[in-house]
């Protein structure tokens, strides 16, 4: 009897526990229905700030995506700069030209060679002959234009063949440098030394001040000859043109009876000289027949 209440009392305990679990797991649900009817919704005035920055961010996001792009632009740009991509470069170009125009075109180049640069040497050929016009300038630009330059050459006439060579002068104009400072640090050790030295030394001292000052002066020569190179490219032009249309040659119809005239003197001359030869060879011959005759008869 006792157990059997023992166990109604633990029932009941236990239902009235769940029952109460219920209630408040109501109450919070009320809870939460009320307060997020009771918070005020974001108004547009809110919703501007933060589209704002959305935007921005997105913006950010494109241009960090779109900078190899931008850079590989930038290398790519004609107006770019040896010095810029780090590369000591001599540009040394050769092109041929078919023109329609020889004139118009020559005063178009020289005209663009003061533009750009200065010409170096000009040579024309077979100008009012039979043969076409033709004509080599040697100019030198600004290596910085030289794309420039090559894209106003079209309009010179037909481009036929180009060679472009380049030639990487970095390494040498490094050592140059390596060069110049190591005699700077050889002028100052041995001026400090001829400062200390007795006068039996000063003459060999002063004379290897000498040498390391021209040394020196051949290294800084060498560094500027180099950049000389680098700062101005070397054009070759061969332009020549219009062909000229053929035509019919009438030769000179009095030139051959001149000609005739004077052949058939030519051919008397010649007899002159033959026929003292002939006669003589004859009679060789016949004294030869005649004595073969009386011998052996």
């Amino acid at each position: 009897m006792f157990r059997f209440l023992t166990s109604i009392l633990i029932v009941s305990f236990l239902f009235v526990c769940k029952a109460e679990n219920s209630q408040k797991q109501s109450e919070d649900l009320s809870d939460g229905r009320s307060r997020s009817a009771a918070a005020p919704m974001p108004s547009s005035a809110d919703e501007q700030p933060m589209q704002e920055a959305e935007k921005k961010l997105a913006g950010k996001a494109g241009e960090r995506e779109e900078a190899p792009e931008d850079q590989i632009k930038t290398f790519a740009t004609p107006k770019i700069g040896n010095l810029k991509i780090g590369r000591l470069l001599e540009y040394k170009v050769d092109l041929n030209f078919e023109t329609k125009d020889f004139i118009a075109a020559r005063k178009f180049l020289l005209e663009l060679s003061g533009k750009y640069g200065f010409v170096q040497s000009e040579s024309l050929q077979n100008w009012g002959g039979d043969t076409e016009p033709s004509m080599t300038a040697v100019i030198h630009v600004k290596s910085s234009d030289l794309y420039q330059v090559l894209m106003e050459l079209e309009k010179i006439g037909t481009l036929t063949s180009e060679n472009i060579q380049v030639e990487d002068h970095t390494e040498n104009y490094t050592l140059e440098q390596i060069h110049a400072k190591r005699e700077k640090i050889r002028i100052a050790r041995r001026t400090d030394l001829g400062v200390r030295s007795t006068p039996k030394n000063a003459a060999e001292i002063e004379e290897l001040i000498g040498q390391s000052e021209d040394s020196a002066d051949s290294a800084e020569f060498e560094k500027w000859k180099i950049m000389d190179r680098v700062n101005w490219a070397k054009i070759s032009i061969h332009m020549y043109g219009p062909k000229k249309p053929k035509v019919v040659e009438v030769p000179s119809f009095g030139d051959a009876f001149i000609d005739l005239a004077s052949l058939g003197l030519k051919l008397i001359l010649s007899l002159i000289y033959i026929i003292p030869l002939a006669l003589i060879a004859a009679g060789i011959f016949y004294l030869v027949k005649f004595a073969r005759n009386k011998w052996f008869k």
